[in-house]
């Protein structure tokens, strides 16, 4: 059985969009690279402070806490896909259906946390 590049490509981005692939992904085909566009989930991002918080907070709070509570807060909405930690934050990336709906979930508690004072929240997609 053959399949048309319109077949190819239907199938590719059921595909990538079933595993969660966010809004404002692309499929680039052919030789003059025709963009797709597709993607249903959007992205949340989180930067923890990682240098300005008081010391006391480092040393009493955990990134695994927040980690956890995340994902049990978004449970059905979205979840955490990965993190980065660098030199002055630490970002943790979830995607789910809908960005206003992960961050309504998770506002109490990144009010509450301390670890998560001036917390950066970031659509990502």
């Amino acid at each position: 059985m053959k399949c048309s590049d319109a077949d190819t490509h239907r199938f590719i981005i059921e595909t990538l969009e079933r595993l969660g692939a966010p809004k404002g992904s692309k499929l680039i085909c052919g030789e003059q690279g025709e963009e797709i566009p597709f993607g249903r989930t959007e992205g949340l991002a989180v930067y923890l402070n990682g240098t300005d918080l008081p010391q006391e907070v480092y040393e009493n709070s955990d990134v695994n806490h927040v980690f956890e509570e995340f994902n049990r807060l978004l449970e059905g909405e979205g979840q955490i896909h990965s993190y980065w930690e660098g030199p002055e934050e630490t970002a943790l990336y979830m995607y789910g259906s809908s960005f206003a709906a992960m961050k309504s979930l998770l506002a109490e508690f990144i009010e509450s946390y301390p670890l998560c004072q001036r917390a950066r929240i970031v659509q990502v997609a």
